[in-house]
């Protein structure tokens, strides 16, 4: 059992490290926190591998990273569990396995870790490494819309939208798309612009939908660009 004086001095060596990534100094926070991850801090195993996958201060090594992250798994680090969920769920490092993405996702996302559940919930909406379950991802949506995850928001406007998982209700798909759309995803400010312009599940006002294609487009979505071309090819067709 580490004394008081050994914890305050792998804190210590950990908040250095932290104080020199902050300022750029890599290498610097690598040898810090390899030192107090030798002491037992688990923050640092999780850092260290971060570091490995983002390849700062080290050159990027997916196979280091996912050891890493497994080192700091043994002593229940959730961040580390969703980590590990997304090297295998996009195959960096090791084989694209979605049913060990979902295990891992599933450890995180039972402690409460909001992007594994939005990303488990994924999962189950395509039925990738587990059953298809639209019930089990609007479950888990919901849960990770709680903690404030906006991707998950604006994925229950879409299975409002498509009747998957809840019943088709294209206001209320409009209400998850706004709450989404204001905090700057592009995605749904596309999707809520084309529903002004439609006049789906909301009133149809051009303007409004001009405006949200506009912010959407300004963030490199194709789709609205597109889209703001037509509308513009349009206005100069009737004169408008």
């Amino acid at each position: 059992m580490p004394t008081q004086a050994q914890k305050a001095d792998v804190m210590s060596t950990f908040e250095a490290g932290a104080d020199a990534f902050h300022k750029d100094d890599h290498k610097g926070a690598l040898k810090a926190w390899t030192k107090a991850s030798e002491n037992g801090d688990v923050e640092s195993l999780f850092n260290i591998g971060l570091m490995y996958a983002n390849g700062k201060g080290v050159k990027r090594d997916w196979l280091a990273a996912r050891d890493w992250f497994m080192k700091a798994v043994e002593h229940g680090h959730t961040e580390a569990e969703y980590s590990l969920g997304v090297l295998y769920n996009v195959g960096f490092g090791v084989d694209q396995d979605s049913a060990e993405a979902a295990y891992w996702y599933t450890r995180a996302a039972d402690k409460g870790n909001a992007e594994a559940q939005c990303n488990l919930a994924g999962l189950y909406e395509a039925g990738e490494g587990v059953s298809r379950d639209y019930l089990k991802a609007v479950e888990l949506y919901s849960k990770a819309a709680e903690h404030g995850y906006i991707v998950a928001v604006f994925n229950l406007g879409v299975m409002c939208e498509n009747g998957t998982g809840l019943e088709q209700d294209l206001e209320r798909a409009a209400v998850f798309y706004e709450l989404a759309a204001n905090t700057g995803l592009a995605a749904a400010q596309y999707n809520l612009g084309v529903m002004y312009a439609e006049g789906s599940g909301v009133e149809a006002n051009i303007e409004t939908a001009r405006g949200w294609l506009e912010k959407s487009a300004a963030q490199g979505n194709e789709l609205a660009a597109q889209n703001l071309e037509k509308m513009s090819a349009n206005d100069q067709a009737t004169g408008t």
